[in-house]
């Protein structure tokens, strides 16, 4: 599920390291669409490094708004984006 979450194409988000308190609501069949909704829950900057930690609560709801599944998503974020620092010289 976290491939829902972040392209790989490059950015901030350094890796997904894990997913915590997974449940499952409510059936998704194979017909189904399901949308995601994220909020920052924590952020958690590391002193030492050059990247910090990110907690992201995880809503996934199916075409008819229902609420199918609840998570937290452990992702590690760079403090600067740095991406494109070199894009046009």
């Amino acid at each position: 599920m976290t491939q829902l979450l972040v392209e790989p194409a490059p950015g901030p988000v350094l890796a997904n390291y894990g997913l915590e308190n997974l449940r499952f609501i409510t059936p998704v069949t194979y017909d189904d669409s399901v949308r995601i909704e994220l909020t920052a829950k924590r952020i958690t900057p590391r002193v030492t490094d050059k990247y910090g930690e990110v907690c992201w609560d995880a809503q996934l709801f199916n075409q008819n708004d229902e609420l199918v599944a609840s998570y937290d998503v452990l992702t590690l974020v760079e403090k600067v984006n740095t991406t494109y620092a070199n894009w046009n010289k």
